[in-house]
């Protein structure tokens, strides 16, 4: 059994963090490096990482919102900053990213950060929902959201500038 161990971010993981979002994301779909650098010093417990063995191969970011019904689209948008929209007095945590090295998805590795992220921010912040996007390209990460009590909410029309211009699902989930 390999030793795993989900912790905090830090600065000195964004190496790391950069090669799992190139690996996990198309070119026109991954965040710069500036974001993350972002996530990670404006709200720590919100940034996760996974190591298997000692080596970095999966993160979980996020940021907590101020709830509403209706949640703007731009507040959604890649390379957003965190910094415009983070507030620790919020009720919702948005998932902003997730992203696991290939050879070692399929392992229960994304169903970990997430369940961790969960317990770590609904523990010591006030947090009444969650909520997220997923594109229509990504079914399987979609039935995932799903078996953990998320709901589709909303499609936002072609908003991942990938080949396709895929839909966003936003999927909410309440706790």
């Amino acid at each position: 059994m390999q030793d795993i161990l989900v912790r905090s971010a830090t600065v000195n993981d964004i190496a790391h963090i950069m090669d799992i979002e190139h690996e996990s994301f198309c070119e026109n779909v991954h965040e710069d490096i500036t974001v993350f650098r972002d996530r990670i010093t404006t709200f720590p417990d919100g940034f996760l990482v996974l190591e298997v063995a000692g080596h970095v191969c999966g993160y979980i970011s996020s940021e907590i919102w101020n709830y509403s019904e209706n949640v703007r689209e731009d507040m959604f948008y890649l390379g957003h900053s965190i910094t415009s929209v983070h507030d620790a007095t919020g009720s919702e945590l948005y998932v902003s990213s997730i992203g696991i090295l290939k050879k070692y998805r399929g392992k229960g590795y994304g169903k970990l950060l997430f369940s961790e992220l969960s317990s770590k921010v609904t523990e010591k912040y006030n947090i009444s929902s969650m909520i997220l996007i997923v594109s229509v390209q990504w079914m399987p990460a979609k039935k995932i959201y799903e078996s953990d009590g998320f709901r589709e909410t909303k499609r936002i029309h072609g908003f991942f500038n990938d080949m396709a211009n895929s839909d966003a699902i936003v999927m909410r989930k309440y706790l």
